[in-house]
């Protein structure tokens, strides 16, 4: 087996340090880290929402130029 010792903040298991998740920097660097995911995510959808609408709108037109060519 590893033996596990602490010394304050530090965590050594079979010498790997590992750094302890309560400490202030890397708590920052995580929640800076999910919100830039979530900022892409909310991008993502609303590019997708908006290229959807753009499509939609072309399609439609381009029916309607159809059916105007049978038509008339």
């Amino acid at each position: 087996m590893t033996e596990t010792t602490t010394t304050g903040t530090t965590i050594t298991e079979g010498g790997v340090v590992l750094v302890d998740p309560s400490t202030k920097s890397y708590t920052y660097t995580v929640n800076i880290a999910w919100a830039a995911t979530i900022g892409l995510l909310v991008v993502l959808v609303l590019v997708s929402l908006w290229q959807g609408a753009r499509v939609k709108r072309t399609l439609a037109e381009a029916e309607a130029r159809k059916g105007q060519k049978a038509n008339g």
